[in-house]
C-alpha cells in the first residue's frame, strides 16, 4: 500500500537558486490528493521548471486526467543541481509540486520526450525518486515508468528504462492506460504491462526484444505499434482550461491557444511536420470563446496561437480581427510562434503590430533556392524579400532568421547565398532592422525523408557557421549565433540509436552527464568516455544509412509510408518538389483513411474594422491608491520581480481606469514598497497605483477582495491624495520579527544588550564588488529579544535583517534557513 507522505523540504528553499521553483502555489492549481483508489499520475518534464511548464502537451493531460473521476494528476520537473544535490545529502526523494508526495508513490510516472539532449535528466529524477533507473530492476512498488512524446518515435535508446512508451496523441489514450491500470492495480507488475501492450499506441519494451537492426515481439505482444491520431480536436472536456498561472516567470508567459495541430508542408528534415499529420484545425468559435474568456478572467498580457504553422490556419485572418476587436482596449498583446512568411500580407502585418508582435521570424532554413527545393521549402527569396518589405512598412523593427547547415546535397554556394540572402535583407531595410540569426546544423530524424542522410563533419560545420559570422562581424545590427556541433551529434546519435545507445545514456549520466541541453553542463567528455567503456563506434550512428537496410524504429509505425519517405529522399536528390496536400492532390504519404484524415475549421466570417494610428495621449490627471496585502508562509520565496508581474497581471482584472505608461509597450503605473528578501514573510506590504479616474474607496475594496488571489491576503487600500504620500520613501522604517531555532537562542540573548550599549556597530557591505563601511547604529533605532523572539525596528534602507543577524548575532545567512522572519509593516519617522 502506497504511503503518501508530503516531503518535507521547506527548510533547503533558502539555499537554493529560485527557490519558487519548488513551492507550486500556481492559480488554478488542481490539488487533487493522490488516493489509494484512483490512478496516481505523476507527469514530469524533465528540464528546469520555467522550460517544463511552458510545455502544452503536459498541460492538456494534466487538465484531461484531473477531470477523470478515477484519477489524479501531479506535475514534476528536474531540479536545478543545487536543489538535487540538497536532497541527496538530506536523504530526500524527489516530489510532485503540488501534493509535494513522493514520485515512488505514484501509480504512473509519465515523461515527456521532447528532446534527446534531456534523457540523461530522465536518469537523474529516477535517482533522486529512489525509483530504479533500469526496468529491469524495478519491483512491485515502483510506478510504472510511462515515455511519450516526439522523441517516442524512436524508443529503442530508451527502451532499457521505459515501462511503456505512448506513440502519438495522448488525448484519449490516457484515459485508456488509467481504465487498464484501476481494473488491474491489485495485479503483479507484468500483468499490467502485459494488459497495456494491448492498448493501440502502446509499446512495451520489455516484450520485445532486439536482434541485429531489428526489434521482435517475444510474447503475443503486437509485431508494429501504430501512433494515436487524435481527431476530436474541438472537444473542451480533452482541452487545457483555466490554465495553470505561475509564480515564477516560465520560458513562455502567455495565454496558449494551439489553433491547429499538425503540418502538410512536407519539410523533408522536419520530423514534427511527419509525426503530427494529419492537420487538424480548431473551429473559431470555441476558441475564441475560451481565450477571451481567461484573458478576462487572468489578465494574461500575452495570448499565442500556436501550431506548427500558424498562418496555415484557414481562419486566421478572421479570428485576428475578432482578437483586435476585443483585446484593443485590454493591453494585452498577440503572438503567432510560427509565422510563415509567403503568408504575411499588409492585413496580418497591420494587425499583429497593433497587437504588439514584436517582431517576424523567417526560417529559409536554406539560402538557395536549389537547396530549398531539396529539402521541400517552398518559399521564394522573392516572397521572403517582399515579407520583410511589408513588415518594415508596417512598423516592425526586429527580424529572426532560422537557417541550417550541413543539409544532405549541400554545396559551398549554398552557404554563400545565406550571406547573400541577408545581405539582400539588409539592404531593402536600410540598416533599420535588427537583425538576429540562428545557425543550426542538421540532424538526422527518424519517420522522415532524411532518416537515411549522414550527418554532417564537425569540423566542416563549425566552419560553415564560422563563415556565416564573420561576414557580418562588422555590422552591429545583426547578430548570428549557432548551436553547439558537439550536443547536436549527440542528438543525432540518440534520434536513431538501438538499445546500445541506452547503455551508452547509462554510463555516461553515471560519469556524471545532466543537463546535456545546457550549455554550462554539457561536457562531450562524459560522452566519449562512456563510448569507450562500451566499445561503441558512435560514428556508426552518424553517417549515411542504406535505403533498403531495416531500421531500428521499423515497429513504430506513425502512418506515413515508409515507400513514401524513400520517394521523398529520391525526390530530394533529383531537387524535386511536391505540393501541399491541404488544398491540392493526395501526396500518397498514407496517414488518411476513413477515420483520420485532413480536417478544415468552419468559416468564420471577417469583420470590418480600421486599424487607428497609435496616437500618445496628452498628459492626464491621475488619482493614487495605496493596497496593503500579506505574503506569507510559502509566499516568501516568490522573488519580488515575480509578484511585481503577477500584480500587473490581477490589476488587468480588476477592470478599473489604470493609469498606464506611455510608448510601445505600456505598463500599468503601479510601484511596489521595498522589496522583501527572499524567504521572508510580509504581514503588511504594499504597492501604489494610479488610475485615470477617481473611485470610491468602498467600491475599491470591494474589487480588491475579489481580484487579489488567495496567496496574498488583501489587508486594504486607502487613497493617497498628497504627492508627499505617493513618494517611495514615504515609510522610512520597518518592523521585522524573527523567531530563531533553539541551537541559536543564546547569541541573541548575549548580542542584543551588547548592542544597544555599544555606541558604534560598524560592518563591511560589499555591493557591485565595492566595499563599503556601514554604521548599524545610525540604521538599527530599537531592537528587542523577548520571550524568545527578537524585534528589530530599522531604516528601510541601509542593512537587511540578515545584515543585522550575521553582523550583530554572528548567524551566516545560510544558517537562518529554519528561523521564521516576518516583517512586520512599516512607519513613519
Amino acid at each position: 500500500m502506497k504511503k503518501f507522505e508530503k516531503v518535507n523540504y521547506d527548510h533547503l528553499l533558502a539555499s537554493v537558486l529560485k527557490p519558487s521553483r519548488y513551492i507550486n502555489n500556481e492559480i488554478f492549481s488542481r490539488y487533487n490528493t493522490p488516493k489509494e483508489d484512483k490512478v496516481n499520475f505523476c507527469l514530469a518534464y524533465p528540464d528546469v521548471y520555467e522550460v517544463g511548464f511552458s510545455h502544452l502537451g503536459i498541460k492538456i493531460l494534466y487538465s484531461i486526467l484531473n477531470k477523470l473521476p478515477n484519477a489524479t494528476a501531479d506535475r514534476a520537473y528536474a531540479p536545478w543541481p543545487d536543489f538535487g544535490d540538497l536532497l541527496k545529502e538530506n536523504n530526500l526523494p524527489l516530489f510532485a509540486v503540488e501534493s509535494q508526495f513522493a514520485i515512488k508513490d505514484f501509480d504512473v510516472l509519465g515523461f515527456t520526450l521532447q528532446t534527446e539532449l534531456t534523457y540523461t535528466n530522465i536518469l537523474y529524477m529516477l535517482e533522486l525518486s529512489n525509483i530504479s533507473i533500469l526496468q529491469a530492476d524495478r519491483d512491485e512498488n515502483d510506478p510504472i515508468v510511462l515515455g511519450g512524446g516526439p522523441c517516442a518515435t524512436n524508443p529503442e535508446p530508451l527502451a532499457i528504462f521505459f515501462d511503456a512508451f505512448l506513440i502519438g496523441d495522448g488525448e484519449e489514450a490516457i484515459e485508456e492506460i488509467t481504465n487498464v491500470l484501476l481494473e488491474f492495480k491489485n495485479s503483479s507488475r507484468q500483468e499490467k504491462l502485459e494488459k497495456l501492450a494491448h492498448i493501440p499506441g502502446v509499446y512495451v519494451p520489455s516484450l520485445y526484444k532486439q536482434e541485429n537492426d531489428i526489434i521482435k515481439p517475444i510474447s503475443d505482444a503486437p509485431a508494429v505499434i501504430t501512433a494515436r491520431k487524435f481527431m476530436d480536436f474541438n472537444n473542451i472536456e480533452r482541452k487545457y482550461t483555466d490554465q495553470l498561472v505561475p509564480w515564477l516567470q516560465p520560458t513562455h508567459e502567455r495565454y496558449v491557444a494551439e489553433i491547429m495541430r499538425g503540418c502538410t508542408r512536407g519539410c523533408r528534415f522536419c520530423h514534427a511536420g511527419m509525426f503530427y499529420r494529419p492537420f487538424r484545425e480548431q473551429d473559431p468559435e470555441p476558441l475564441l470563446d475560451q481565450l477571451l474568456s481567461e484573458v478576462k478572467k487572468v489578465g494574461w498580457d500575452e495570448a499565442a496561437l500556436t501550431s506548427l504553422s500558424t498562418s496555415d490556419y484557414s481562419c486566421v485572418k478572421p479570428v485576428l480581427v475578432e482578437l483586435y476587436d476585443k483585446l484593443k482596449d485590454t493591453n494585452s498583446s498577440l503572438s503567432l510562434p510560427s509565422l510563415r512568411v509567403d503568408t504575411i500580407d499588409d492585413d496580418i502585418s497591420k494587425l499583429l503590430n497593433a497587437m504588439r508582435q514584436t517582431g517576424l521570424t523567417i526560417a529559409p532554413e536554406a539560402g538557395s533556392q536549389r537547396l530549398r527545393n531539396i529539402i521541400n521549402k517552398n518559399i521564394s527569396e522573392e516572397e521572403i524579400l517582399k515579407g520583410v518589405d511589408v513588415s518594415l512598412k508596417n512598423g516592425w523593427r526586429l527580424i529572426k532568421l532560422y537557417f541550417m547547415i550541413g543539409l544532405p546535397f549541400e554545396e559551398e554556394s549554398d552557404i554563400d547565398a545565406i550571406i547573400d540572402l541577408i545581405k539582400k535583407i539588409i539592404g531593402i531595410s536600410g540598416k533599420k532592422l535588427q537583425i538576429n540569426v540562428t545557425i543550426s546544423p542538421f540532424v538526422p530524424k527518424s519517420h522522415t525523408p532524411f532518416q537515411w542522410a549522414a550527418l554532417g563533419e564537425r569540423d566542416d560545420l563549425i566552419r560553415k557557421a564560422t563563415k556565416i559570422k564573420f561576414a557580418f562581424s562588422k555590422q552591429n545590427f545583426v547578430k548570428i549565433k549557432y548551436h553547439d556541433v558537439d550536443s547536436l551529434k549527440l542528438e543525432a546519435i540518440m534520434s536513431r540509436g538501438d538499445r546500445k545507445i541506452g547503455e551508452l545514456i547509462y554510463r555516461s549520466y553515471k560519469n556524471g552527464s545532466i543537463y546535456d541541453g545546457w550549455k554550462e553542463f554539457f561536457n562531450s567528455q562524459y560522452w566519449d568516455d562512456a563510448a569507450k567503456e562500451l566499445c561503441l563506434d558512435l560514428e556508426e550512428y552518424t553517417k549515411e544509412k542504406d535505403l533498403d537496410a531495416p531500421l531500428i524504429w521499423d515497429h513504430i509505425d506513425i502512418k506515413i509510408k515508409k515507400q513514401f519517405l524513400k520517394k521523398e529522399w529520391q525526390n530530394a536528390r533529383a531537387e524535386a518538389t511536391i505540393q501541399d496536400c491541404r488544398d491540392s492532390i493526395c501526396t500518397g504519404c498514407g496517414v488518411c483513411d476513413d477515420k483520420i484524415f485532413n480536417k478544415k475549421a468552419k468559416s468564420y466570417p471577417m469583420q470590418k474594422i480600421e486599424i487607428p494610428i497609435k496616437v500618445i495621449p496628452d498628459q492626464i490627471q491621475s488619482y493614487y491608491y495605496r493596497v496593503y496585502y500579506q505574503k506569507m508562509d510559502r509566499m516568501r520565496f516568490v522573488a519580488h520581480l515575480d509578484l511585481l508581474r503577477m500584480t500587473h497581471r490581477f490589476m488587468r482584472v480588476a477592470k478599473v481606469p489604470l493609469a498606464y505608461s506611455q510608448g510601445y509597450n505600456p505598463h500599468p503605473r503601479i510601484s511596489f514598497g521595498p522589496p522583501l528578501p527572499v524567504g521572508v514573510e510580509g504581514e503588511k506590504e504594499y504597492f501604489v497605483f494610479a488610475l485615470t479616474e477617481e473611485r470610491d474607496i468602498k467600491d475599491m475594496k470591494a474589487v480588491f477582495q475579489l481580484v487579489m488571489p488567495e496567496q496574498l491576503k488583501f489587508q486594504g487600500i486607502e487613497k493617497l491624495d498628497s504627492k508627499a504620500e505617493r513618494a517611495m520613501d514615504y515609510f522610512n522604517l520597518d518592523i521585522t520579527a524573527v523567531e530563531p531555532t533553539e541551537k541559536y537562542l543564546k547569541n541573541f540573548e548575549e548580542f542584543t544588550p551588547k548592542f544597544l550599549e555599544a555606541k558604534s556597530w560598524k560592518f563591511t557591505k560589499i555591493r557591485k564588488r565595492k566595499e563599503r563601511e556601514v554604521e548599524l547604529k545610525n540604521i538599527v533605532h530599537d531592537i528587542e529579544f523577548k520571550n524568545n523572539r527578537l524585534l528589530v525596528k530599522k531604516a528601510v534602507i541601509g542593512a537587511s535583517i540578515f545584515d543585522i543577524l550575521e553582523h550583530v548575532y554572528n548567524i551566516p545567512r545560510d544558517e537562518t534557513a529554519k528561523f521564521r522572519i516576518i516583517r512586520k509593516g512599516f512607519i513613519r519617522s
